[in-house]
């Protein structure tokens, strides 16, 4: 069987219409739905506001886990209490969560690199993910279309409030999770401060984001350089740290990554995405969970190539 190229690349942000999925076959609809029985999510259980784990009741809430109970719902026609056996949350550490699905390309991968066939295989990951064509073929994914549109910002201790961008920080350490594009940008900046002869800033990168509060509250970085609403959960966890006025210059936008073999999976995801935009939940999420984050951008509109 062949399956469809990733659309839209160099635009990888335009996805799959959900209108055309009646037209369409629904493999990926039935193996879930009668083969599976269950929606099986990855995300993170430990980024304040989007998806962590209460200490109390044991309990994932967030931003991104309301948007996969949503899913889950319309998925199997009914809402869904939040132990419905037919939703699994997964754990899924930054740096590890786009090898969960099932594609050829990390097939290839877990045969050259072991260690990686611990990790689970998801239909959906929901895990702040930004939109790239370099994702899209290195891991032979399909994106949804974007519901968050966001800037990278910096975290820093109480006493480094001088810091204005990361300029200021030459030859400090700063913190991003492995393999997001917090990380790349940030050895790019070191780069051309490198190229320019002022003091370089030093790339340190996580397996996960979570790990790099710890690691300033230990004073073993001097900031982190991450989404700016990934950030706030931080500033939350800590209110000793500071959120910096720094904003990167250019805004990124998040989409569900899915398996280029599941189309059928994109164009459903992306209907009901729509309807949340439609009723209204989406934007009573967001508001709801990033009301503290200063200027923080709308939920995009979405955009398909058919």
């Amino acid at each position: 069987m062949t399956f469809p190229p990733v659309p839209g690349c160099p635009t990888p942000d335009l996805s799959l219409n959900p209108a055309g999925l009646a037209a369409g076959t629904k493999l990926a609809l039935n193996r879930i739905r009668h083969w599976n029985g269950r929606l099986v999510v990855g995300l993170s259980q430990t980024t304040r506001l989007f998806s962590s784990r209460s200490l109390g009741t044991g309990e994932l809430s967030g931003f991104e886990v309301d948007i996969a109970r949503r899913i889950a719902s319309e998925l199997f026609g009914e809402p869904l209490l939040s132990d419905d056996a037919r939703l699994h949350l997964v754990d899924m550490p930054t740096g590890g969560r786009l090898y969960s699905l099932d594609t050829a390309e990390n097939q290839n991968a877990r045969l050259l690199r072991p260690e990686l066939l611990e990790i689970p295989t998801v239909d959906l990951v929901i895990s702040n993910v930004k939109i790239s064509c370099t994702r899209a073929s290195s891991y032979g994914l399909l994106f949804s279309a974007p519901y968050l549109s966001t800037n990278t910002g910096l975290l820093v201790r109480a006493g480094d409030r001088e810091v204005r961008s990361p300029d200021g920080l030459g030859g400090r350490k700063v913190c991003s999770g492995t393999g997001t594009t917090d990380s790349s940008e940030m050895i790019e900046i070191r780069d051309q401060q490198s190229g320019s002869g002022k003091p370089a800033v030093i790339p340190v990168s996580v397996a996960d984001t979570s790990e790099c509060l710890m690691l300033l509250q230990r004073g073993l970085v001097d900031a982190i350089y991450s989404d700016i609403l990934v950030l706030e959960g931080f500033r939350l966890q800590d209110p000793s740290t500071v959120l910096l006025p720094y904003r990167s210059p250019g805004a990124s936008e998040a989409g569900i990554a899915m398996s280029d073999r599941d189309p059928d999976l994109v164009r459903f995801v992306n209907g009901v995405l729509d309807e949340m935009r439609s009723d209204g939940s989406l934007a009573a999420a967001y508001d709801r969970w990033f009301a503290t984050v200063p200027d923080r951008l709308p939920i995009p509109v979405a955009r398909y190539s058919d």
